[in-house]
């Protein structure tokens, strides 16, 4: 089984619903530092994906190619548009959900993120939308741009402004372009999030119901993230749940266990789980246990998102792998 590490390399403030444009610290990402001895004991090779607020900072400039070498990572693009230029006044509450933003000004944004990070000397070729809010919209920015593989769709989740994702795929498949939570003719691997629905066809039932209403549908959402799906995300469960997640996946044969986590979880009282240097020591201990149990029981194998999506490039449904910017 392939292993995908990914890290939302990104500002403070968005656990405590602070959705600033301006005058954003990321003083966070320094303690990504944190990982190196779990990294490097388990030969984890993770994506980090950076926000412009995140990248736009010198000093996190060159720890990040620092640490992308140091565990022979890769660096790619996490796209949080309410706060990366152009920012332009729309009549929505904020975050704007990408689905409202026109596709020229998504454009706009994700050229901005791809320029700061060009700066940095880094070519990224994979992607996650904030908030997993990942639409149409935004994948056919994506299909016109350097992104070859995309990790924004979460399976059994429904986020604010996003499209509904309970019944999205759990295992790397190349989307339809005009619904990309099913297989289709892309270009681009998608790599969802490993949550998965404790039994097969929930997810679709839970989708109908949600759509008798809003009572339904919040009920809907409810079951399926507290009661129906089993994540395997370190930082929500413990370790125990984690490996019935993993079993559950490879006995389902999925191919791929893709995690994910936020460099502002490393800082203490940035994040709603880990508010002390205890909580943030427990939640390394349980990643160092997570990554050890899947060396020596499941033999995974961890790559970056490019290297997993190198892997899929003959199965892509078209032989192009993403375009170059004008």
């Amino acid at each position: 089984m392939l292993l995908a590490v990914t890290i939302d390399v990104e500002e403070e403030g968005l656990f405590g619903g602070a959705y600033a444009a301006n005058n954003v610290r990321a003083t966070n990402v320094q303690r990504l530092t944190a990982l190196d001895r779990v990294f490097s004991e388990f030969a984890i090779r993770p994506t980090l994906l950076v926000t412009y607020q995140a990248a736009r900072d010198p000093a996190n400039q060159e720890l990040l190619l620092k640490l992308r070498d140091q565990w022979k990572g890769e660096i790619g693009c996490h796209l949080h548009h309410w706060n990366t230029p152009p920012l332009e006044p729309l009549p929505y509450a904020e975050p704007v959900p990408s689905g409202l933003m026109p596709e020229s000004l998504l454009a706009a944004k994700l050229n901005t993120l791809l320029d700061v990070l060009a700066g940095m000397g880094v070519e990224p070729v994979s992607f996650r939308m904030g908030r997993f809010n990942m639409g149409p919209k935004m994948f056919s920015v994506l299909e016109q741009s350097p992104i070859r593989v995309d990790t924004s769709i979460a399976p059994m989740r429904k986020y604010y402004g996003g499209p509904e994702q309970l019944w999205a795929p759990t295992d790397p498949y190349f989307p339809d372009p005009d619904n990309p939570y099913v297989p289709g003719g892309s270009h681009i691997l998608e790599l969802p999030m490993t949550i998965l629905p404790v039994t097969p066809g929930l997810a679709v039932i839970l989708e109908r119901f949600s759509r008798l209403g809003p009572r339904a549908d919040s009920m809907a959402s409810w079951v399926a993230k507290y009661v129906a799906s089993l994540p395997a995300q370190p930082l929500w469960t413990g370790l125990e749940r984690l490996k019935t997640a993993v079993r559950l996946h490879r006995k389902r044969r999925g191919e791929c266990l893709t995690i994910f986590f936020h460099s502002s979880e490393l800082m203490p009282g940035a994040s709603p789980e880990n508010r002390t240097e205890d909580d943030v020591k427990r939640f390394l201990e349980r990643l160092a246990a997570f990554f050890a149990w899947l060396r020596d029981d499941i033999h995974v194998e961890s790559l970056t998102l490019s290297e997993i999506a190198a892997r899929y490039a003959g199965r892509a449904p078209r032989a192009e792998w993403g375009q170059t910017r004008d």
